[in-house]
């Protein structure tokens, strides 16, 4: 599939940023939920220094 979009033709296609023409509207930037990572990392399997360590799955 990735290769048939590689021989589309797209010399007088413009790039565009976004396929929808729309504004995003931008609300305000507070914090709206209480913090749990003390809850989270009380019943995770093994946590480091504020982080959750997880198994190696790809070596």
């Amino acid at each position: 599939m990735a290769t048939q979009l590689g021989q589309i033709d797209t010399n007088n296609i413009t790039p565009m940023a976004h396929p929808l023409h729309m504004t995003q509207r931008l609300r305000a930037d507070k914090v709206t939920e209480q913090d749990q990572s003390k809850s989270f990392q009380s019943i995770a399997p093994k946590i480091g220094k504020q982080h959750y360590l997880v198994p190696t799955v790809i070596e």
